[in-house]
């Protein structure tokens, strides 16, 4: 008989992490690294891991315990004139250091849906003890 593994629990980041300009630069600083992907080949992975997240494992839920549902992406990213592959490239923006982002979203679904797309599949994005605390009242991405 087969052993029943139990999933991988990837919890969603809150919004207070999302938005917090620290954790933003985090994230963003990974996203921007993924140099081989377009605008479209990040709504494509992404769309993709989503899809195959009981195929690999994973259950994801938001920091409450509740069920993370899944949004269609283009309802998140919209394919209509190209809106979705604009707002990922304006997203990769930097400012003039090259450093910090252009702009900061406030777009918490688009925003998991990168969160979660690092989180699950980019080694280097550090989520939990070893991820730079902001302040010590706040809780960093993966907490």
């Amino acid at each position: 008989m087969a052993k029943q593994l139990s999933p991988q629990i990837i919890f969603t980041a809150t919004k207070e992490q999302l938005t917090c300009p620290h954790c933003y630069q985090h994230m963003w600083l990974t996203a921007v690294s993924l140099t081989h992907l377009s605008s479209g080949d990040w709504i494509r992975a992404i769309e993709e891991f989503f899809r195959d997240t009981d195929i690999l494992g994973i259950e994801l839920r938001h920091p409450d315990g509740e069920l993370f549902k899944i949004p269609y992406i283009f309802d998140v990213f919209p394919d209509e004139n190209e809106a979705g592959r604009r707002w990922v490239t304006n997203f990769r923006k930097a400012d003039e250091t090259g450093m910090r982002p252009r702009t900061m979203c406030r777009s918490i679904e688009k925003l998991q849906c990168i969160e979660l797309y690092a989180h699950s599949t980019i080694a280097q994005f550090m989520r939990g003890p070893e991820t730079p605390r902001c302040s010590l009242t706040h809780f960093p991405l993966g907490w």
